[in-house]
C-alpha cells in the first residue's frame, strides 16, 4: 500500500520524534539515576561526615551511629581512616560481621558500591569525619553510610516515569504537529495532483480549473507552482475552446460556401425572370407590386447568401494570428450611410409594418460620405435592422441614426426600443456563436463584425432595460 505524502510526514515525525525521544530518555533515566544515587548515598554521607565533624560527636559509640541511621534513614558504620575493623555501627552483631568481611578485601578510599546484608541490598557511600581531638589516633574516622537499595530504585523509577511520560508527551505533540505541517504542505500537492487528473481525463475544455478550485494554501514555493500550473490549465483550456471554435467555423464555412454557391444561380435566374415579368406590365404602364416585392425579397436572399460567403471567406482567429500576410482589404468607395440605411428599410418596409414596429430617421445632412463597400454596409444594416425587429415581437420603435464621430469617421447607429441584450456574463456578443435568440446560430454579429473591420472600421452596442442601439463606424471619405 503507497502511502500519501501527509501520511509519511507523519510516520517520518513520529518515527523520528519516537527515536531522538527514546535515546535522549534513556540517557536521561541513566544520568537522572546516577544524580539520585550520588545525592541519595555519597552527598548524604558526605554530609554526615561533615556534620559529625564540626559537632566532634563520637563516632566509637554504637548508640551515636543508631541515632544518625534513624535520622538518615540508612545503616552506619565508622572504621579507621586506612580501613580494618568496624569500630562502631547501627547494624546488629550478624549484619556487622557480614559487612566487615566484605569490606575486609577492598582498601579504605575505594569500597564497595553495593554491598548485601541479611539478604537485604545496600548502596554504600563514605566519607571522612574531622574531629578535633588532642589524641591523634581518635582524630579521623572513616563513616561509612548504607542506604537501602530499594529507595534509589525508587526514587529513580519516579524520575524515569516522569522522563518517559514528557517523552510521550513530546511524541503527541510532534504527531499534532506533524499532522498539520504535513496538511499545510500535502494540500497544494493534492491540488495539483487533482488537476492533473482533471488534465488527463482532458476535461480542461470544460472549464478553466483555476476559477473551479479555491485559493490554495501552504508553503509558497508550491504556492506558486500551483498557481502557475493553474494558469497553464486555463490556457489550455482557452486554447482548447478556441481550437474547438475554429473547427466549428471551418466546418461551417464550406457548408455556407457550398449552400450559397448552390442557391446562388437559381437565385439569378429568378430574379432576371422576374424581372422580365416586371418590364412587360411597366411598358404597358400597370406596374405589378407583387413582382417588386419578389424582387426584394430576391436581393434580400441574396443579402443572406452574401453573409454566407463572407462567413466561408473569413479566416479562423489562429489561421490569422499565425499569417503573416495580411489579406487585402476589399475595394472601397465613397457612400452615404444614410442612403444605404434607406435602401435596406424600403427592403424590410413590409415586415416592420407587419410587426407593429415604426422606423424613425435621424439622419444628420452633415455627415460625409464613407469610404466602404455599398454592399457588405447594406448586408451589415440589413442584420442590424432585422435583430432590432427580433427584440421587438409585440411592436415598437427603431431609429436609424447617421452622424460624424471622432478620428475622421462616419457612424451609423441602429437602436430598438427591446428588452436589452442578455448574454451570460463574460460574453461577447460578437464573438462566433453567442446568441439570445432561441433559433440563432449566434454568427449575424460576429460576421458584422468581420465585415467592419475588413473596411478599417469598429462596431459595437449600448444596451439597458429600455432597449439596445448598436453601431458601426467607418473611415469618412476624404
Amino acid at each position: 500500500m503507497q502511502l500519501s505524502i501527509r501520511g509519511r510526514m507523519i510516520l517520518a515525525m513520529n518515527v523520528l520524534v519516537a527515536a531522538v525521544g527514546a535515546a535522549v530518555g534513556y540517557a536521561g533515566i541513566e544520568v537522572a539515576g546516577r544524580q539520585i544515587e550520588r545525592k541519595l548515598v555519597h552527598e548524604s554521607a558526605r554530609n554526615a561526615a561533615a556534620l559529625i565533624g564540626r559537632k566532634s560527636w563520637p563516632l566509637d559509640s554504637d548508640h551515636l551511629m543508631s541515632q544518625v541511621a534513624e535520622i538518615l534513614g540508612a545503616e552506619t558504620a565508622s572504621t579507621p581512616p586506612e580501613g580494618g575493623g568496624i569500630l562502631s555501627s547501627s547494624l546488629p552483631a550478624d549484619r556487622r560481621t557480614e559487612l566487615a568481611g566484605q569490606l575486609a578485601g577492598t582498601a579504605a578510599p575505594d569500597p564497595p558500591r553495593a554491598v548485601r546484608l541479611g539478604g537485604k541490598a545496600y548502596r554504600v557511600g563514605t566519607a571522612v569525619v574531622q574531629r578535633a581531638s588532642e589524641d591523634p589516633a581518635r582524630r579521623q574516622r572513616r563513616l561509612y553510610l548504607l542506604v537501602p537499595e530499594h529507595r534509589v530504585l525508587a526514587a529513580q523509577r519516579q524520575v524515569a516515569g516522569r522522563i518517559a511520560l514528557c517523552t510521550l508527551a513530546a511524541v503527541v505533540v510532534a504527531t499534532v504537529v506533524g499532522s498539520w505541517l504535513s496538511t499545510s504542505i500535502a494540500r497544494p500537492v493534492r491540488h495539483l495532483a487533482d488537476r492533473m487528473d482533471h488534465l488527463a481525463r482532458g476535461n480542461a475544455g470544460q472549464g478553466s480549473p483555476a476559477e473551479e478550485a479555491p485559493s490554495p494554501s501552504g508553503p509558497a514555493e508550491l504556492v506558486r507552482l500551483t498557481r502557475s500550473f493553474d494558469e497553464l490549465l486555463a490556457r489550455l483550456a482557452a486554447a482548447r475552446r478556441e481550437l474547438d471554435r475554429s473547427a466549428r467555423l471551418a466546418t461551417l464555412g464550406k457548408l455556407a460556401g457550398s449552400v450559397a454557391h448552390e442557391l446562388r444561380n437559381p437565385l439569378s435566374g429568378i430574379k432576371m425572370n422576374a424581372r422580365v415579368l416586371a418590364d412587360e406590365p411597366a411598358r404597358a404602364g400597370a406596374a405589378d407590386k407583387s413582382i417588386e416585392l419578389i424582387i426584394r425579397e430576391i436581393d434580400r436572399m441574396d443579402l443572406y447568401l452574401e453573409e454566407l460567403l463572407s462567413l466561408a471567406s473569413a479566416p479562423s482567429a489562429p489561421a490569422a494570428a499565425g499569417r503573416q500576410d495580411e489579406p487585402e482589404p476589399p475595394p472601397a468607395e465613397p457612400a452615404r450611410l444614410d442612403e444605404l440605411a434607406e435602401a435596406v428599410a424600403t427592403l424590410l418596409a413590409g415586415r416592420c409594418e407587419h410587426a407593429g414596429v415604426s422606423v424613425e430617421r435621424r439622419y444628420d445632412p452633415g455627415t460625409p460620405p464613407a469610404l466602404t463597400d455599398p454592399g457588405r454596409v447594406r448586408q451589415v444594416i440589413l442584420n442590424l435592422l432585422l435583430n432590432a425587429l427580433d427584440a421587438m415581437p409585440h411592436g415598437g420603435r427603431v431609429v436609424l441614426a447617421t452622424r460624424g464621430a471622432e478620428g475622421g469617421r462616419v457612424r451609423l447607429e441602429v437602436a430598438d426600443t427591446g428588452q436589452g441584450v442578455r448574454v451570460p456574463a463574460g460574453a461577447d456578443v460578437f464573438e462566433p456563436f453567442v446568441t439570445t435568440k432561441p433559433q440563432g446560430t449566434g454568427l449575424g454579429l460576429y460576421v458584422c463584425r468581420q465585415a467592419i473591420e475588413a473596411l478599417g472600421g469598429r462596431v459595437g452596442y449600448t444596451s439597458s432595460n429600455a432597449g439596445s442601439a448598436f453601431w458601426f463606424e467607418l473611415p469618412a471619405a476624404s
